[in-house]
C-alpha cells in the first residue's frame, strides 16, 4: 500500500513539473512574439516612387541591341510606429536596383548619406543602366505596355540598406512602382533582413550587365 501511494505521489509530482515547464515555455514564446512585434513596429518604413524614365521609348530605344535606361526615383523613409526610430535618411552604402519582370535594368549606389530637404519628405535617387541586354520576350512585353497603352508598366525596385541595429546584416527592401504614380510613395515596401554573405552574391554569368553611375 505504501509503495502504491508513493508511486502515485511521484506521478503527481511529475505531472505538476510538466505543467510548470509548459507554462514557462508558453511565457517565453509570448515574450519572443512581443519582442518581434516591437522590433518590427520600431523599424523605419520605406516607400519608393518613380518620377520619370528615359531610354525606354518603344519607338526609338526598345529595338536597339542594348538599352541605356535612366530612372528618376524618390525614396521616402518614415519613422517607426512606436518610438519614431529613423530620421528619413538613406544610409551610406545603400544600393538601389530597378528591374522589369525580374530582369535588371538600372542601378545606383548611395555615395553619401542622403537626407530629405526641409519639407521634401523624400530623397531623389537616379538609377542608370549602360549597355543592358534584355531578353526578347521581356523587351516585347515592356514595349506592348508602353506602346499599346495597356497601362503603365510596373517596375520592381530593390533597396539594399545597411542594418543600423544589427551589425553585419542588411535590409532588403522590395517595392513596386509605376512611372508618375504618386500613390507608390504611400505604399509600404516589404522588408527582409539577410546576412552580408547572401546580400553580395556574384551575378550569374548570363545576367544583364548593369553599370551604375
Amino acid at each position: 500500500m505504501i509503495g502504491f501511494i508513493g508511486g502515485h505521489t511521484i506521478e503527481a509530482k511529475t505531472m505538476a513539473q510538466g505543467e510548470d515547464d509548459s507554462c514557462v515555455s508558453s511565457v517565453i514564446f509570448v515574450v519572443l512574439v512581443v519582442l518581434c512585434l516591437v522590433v518590427a513596429l520600431n523599424d523605419p518604413v520605406y516607400h519608393v516612387g518613380i518620377d520619370a524614365v528615359a531610354g525606354l521609348n518603344p519607338a526609338t530605344d526598345l529595338f536597339q541591341p542594348t538599352l541605356h535606361p535612366e530612372f528618376d526615383l524618390r525614396v521616402r523613409v518614415d519613422k517607426g510606429l512606436l518610438w519614431g526610430h529613423g530620421d528619413g535618411c538613406l544610409e551610406l552604402g545603400s544600393t538601389v536596383a530597378v528591374s522589369y519582370r525580374r530582369v535588371p535594368l538600372a542601378a545606383a549606389a548611395v555615395p553619401s548619406r542622403l537626407c530629405p530637404e526641409a519639407g521634401a519628405g523624400s530623397v531623389p535617387v537616379v538609377a542608370r543602366g549602360s549597355g543592358v541586354r534584355v531578353p526578347g520576350s521581356v523587351r516585347d512585353a515592356l514595349a506592348r505596355e508602353l506602346w499599346r497603352g495597356i497601362g503603365a508598366p510596373g517596375f520592381e525596385i530593390t533597396l539594399t540598406v545597411p542594418h543600423q541595429q544589427q551589425q553585419g546584416r542588411w535590409k532588403v527592401v522590395s517595392c513596386r512602382a509605376k512611372v508618375g504614380n504618386a500613390a507608390a510613395l504611400r505604399a509600404d515596401c516589404a522588408v527582409s533582413v539577410v546576412e552580408e554573405k547572401w546580400t553580395f552574391q556574384k551575378a550569374a554569368p548570363d545576367a544583364p550587365q548593369i553599370a551604375a553611375e
